[in-house]
């Protein structure tokens, strides 16, 4: 049957309206988990970053004093970002005072779903061990075998399809000597497991922290163009 042309505008307008309604509805859908997200291109199963203080002092809110460098940074990439960071922890030493665990006790970071990309943030705290709820200065030897023991497990659990990264622990004006000597050995390992460094050299300047250590907004923001632009690279 062949309808007049009146009726054909007349669906034609009703079917207009509809899509203007429906459309948000399904963008807001899809940006609450539902199956019409957008995937990042760059990291479609999504961004873990295993990390210290410098991660997990700060949040998710957009434009935020408090925003991180990994919320900027996976905002950038429309990616969806879990952190498994817990403040005083590194590579060898447990965080919460030595009442917490260390980067390689976080076993759902590696041994759940792949992600497409995983980046471990730190190393600012590893200048020491924990010794009966004591810091006790570490030696080389003992970062570097936390390094490369971590390093280890990561690349023998996570498929090749996982782009690992090594970020240079992000480090203040406070202990630069440590500063050296850490990041040395986390960069020296990263590179012999045949893995992606960033250096975060620079980023946290005096006037980019707020107590010599932890960044605040400028801080934060500094270390993500860091990512930022290693990823886009």
């Amino acid at each position: 049957m062949i309808m007049p042309r009146a009726a054909t505008r007349r669906s034609v307008a009703i079917a207009l309206v509809i899509a203007t309604i429906v459309a948000p509805f399904m963008a807001w859908q899809g940006a609450q988990g539902g199956e019409k997200e957008a995937l990042s291109a760059l990291a479609p199963q999504g961004i873990v970053v295993v990390g210290d203080s410098i991660s997990a002092r700060y949040d998710d809110e957009v434009g935020g004093e408090d925003q991180a460098w990994w919320s900027i940074t996976g905002r950038r990439f429309n990616a969806n970002v879990t952190t498994y960071a817990q403040s005083g922890s590194g590579y060898l030493r447990p965080g919460r005072r030595c009442t917490g665990d260390r980067f390689i006790d976080r076993t759902p970071a590696y041994a759940g779903d792949a992600p497409s990309i995983l980046i471990v943030e730190g190393g600012r705290n590893d200048w020491s061990r924990c010794d009966d709820g004591l810091f006790v200065p570490s030696t080389d030897a003992e970062v570097q075998h936390a390094v490369d023991t971590y390093l280890d497990v990561l690349q023998g659990w996570l498929p090749r399809s996982t782009r690992i990264i090594v970020l240079g622990p992000p480090w203040g004006p406070f202990d630069p000597e440590n500063g050296q000597r850490v990041t040395a050995i986390i960069e020296a390992e990263a590179k012999a497991h045949g893995l992606q460094f960033i250096s975060t050299t620079g980023a946290l300047t005096a006037s980019r922290v707020v107590d010599g250590i932890h960044p605040n907004r400028a801080g934060s923001v500094a270390i993500a163009r860091k990512v930022i632009a290693a990823l886009d690279s």
